[in-house]
């Protein structure tokens, strides 16, 4: 295996703590690389992200989680909404590419740290869906969202190396 890729590699493990300046440095640029796969992964997921919606909003009203008389209403909400979150899906993942050269330029460990907030978040409210559509959010998350899944938890590692390399770049910087 190439020395670079080990060296990579190593630095992206969140249980290893960083050796000295130069892996912590490596260490908080992966989180650069994370916030660019989180950047990628949100823009992957717009094709489907109308239907998906459709689909929660069907699911929701089959399920009773909308009472009869506000079905209308809630329709027209999720007509009006998919716009929006596409909308929200480009911003967002355009503010992950300029937080990605910041992290890349700057190597501090707020930003990942934020965004394993963020992820814990997204995490709970993938569970609080599961919760709202029952037995039929099988329906909803498909192999798709599997692999999603798991590129969140292999973001969420880096994200914690990227801390962890950071924190150690901050305690070097003070001590000089």
């Amino acid at each position: 295996m190439n020395q670079k890729l080990k060296l990579w590699l190593r630095a992206a493990n969140p249980m290893i703590p960083p050796r000295g300046m130069a892996e912590a440095q490596r260490s908080a640029r992966v989180g650069a690389a994370a916030l660019v796969i989180g950047a990628v992964q949100g823009l992957a997921g717009l094709p489907t992200l109308s239907d998906k919606m459709e689909q929660s909003a069907a699911l929701m009203m089959q399920g009773g989680a909308v009472p009869a008389q506000d079905q209308a209403m809630f329709e027209g909400v999720m007509t009006a909404m998919t716009p929006v979150m596409i909308g929200g899906v480009l911003v967002l993942s355009a503010v992950y590419l300029v937080l990605a050269v910041v992290q890349w330029r700057k190597m501090t460990w707020l930003i990942p740290a934020l965004m394993l907030a963020f992820l814990a978040y997204s995490l709970l409210s993938m569970v609080n869906g599961f919760a709202l559509l029952g037995d039929k959010a099988g329906q909803l998350y498909g192999p798709l969202a599997v692999v999603q899944w798991i590129i969140m938890l292999v973001t969420g590692f880096l994200y914690a190396a990227a801390v962890r390399g950071g924190l150690m770049l901050s305690r070097l910087k003070r001590s000089f």
